[in-house]
């Protein structure tokens, strides 16, 4: 349960998402007429990558990286929070943190909720779809438009630089993302659970976007904690 108040500080907000090759920003310029210059030829399918994270109060989960063909299953998911959440929980919070996730049939399933009893592992399921309330989709927003500026042209090098950006994720950052739920839940309240116009510590105003434009236009998402 979240009560009024709550810091979060025992919270390990957790998610997925996903990265692909080829989705820079950058302008093309080119000699006027010369039609041939003025696209670049870009696969249909672009290449990607299925990440899973946590962020904390005390720092980041291990990352999970697998590709973009696999689809997550409840297996899957269980194997990868015994591989990269429990080990943190167990290391840093002494067992004791709470997992956030939230209501993907994966991590709701029987088979899920099975294994986390076993684990003795407390969730909290948070809505969908809420990139307003859950921190971990603003990271995502500015993992995401990292990549767009420095443009990886393989799928090693999008996975070197997803892992360089989780390293660079200190506690700091991280509590920076996690506070910034307290200013956002009163406002998220006020528009009865819809999209939101904020300021956020910075002064600068915005209209919340949904999580896949937060996923994948979020240019600013370093100003938002």
């Amino acid at each position: 349960m979240i009560s009024q108040g709550e810091l979060f500080l025992d919270c390990i907000f957790t998610d997925e998402s996903t990265f692909q090759l080829g989705c820079s920003t950058h302008y093309n310029y080119y000699e006027e007429g010369n039609e041939k210059a003025r696209l670049r030829s870009r696969a249909k399918h672009s290449a990607k990558l299925h990440v899973w994270g946590g962020i904390s109060s005390r720092g980041t989960t291990d990352i999970a990286i697998f590709n973009g063909k696999v689809r997550m299953d409840s297996k899957i998911y269980c194997d990868i929070l015994e591989e990269c959440y429990l080990g943190f929980s167990n290391r840093v919070f002494n067992g004791k943190a709470r997992l956030v996730q939230d209501n993907a049939p994966s991590h709701k399933s029987a088979y899920t909720l099975k294994r986390l009893d076993q684990w003795g592992v407390e969730a909290i399921n948070w809505p969908a779809e809420s990139p307003d309330l859950n921190p971990i989709e603003l990271v995502w927003g500015s993992m995401k438009s990292h990549m767009r500026r420095v443009n990886p042209r393989t799928i090693a090098d999008l996975e070197s630089e997803i892992r360089t950006y989780w390293k660079e994720m200190t506690p700091e950052i991280c509590r920076r993302y996690i506070d910034g739920i307290q200013w956002r839940m009163p406002l998220v309240v006020a528009a009865d659970g819809g999209n939101i116009i904020e300021r956020n510590p910075q002064g600068k105003t915005r209209t919340q976007k949904t999580v896949e434009e937060s996923d994948d236009d979020s240019d600013d998402s370093d100003d938002w904690f």
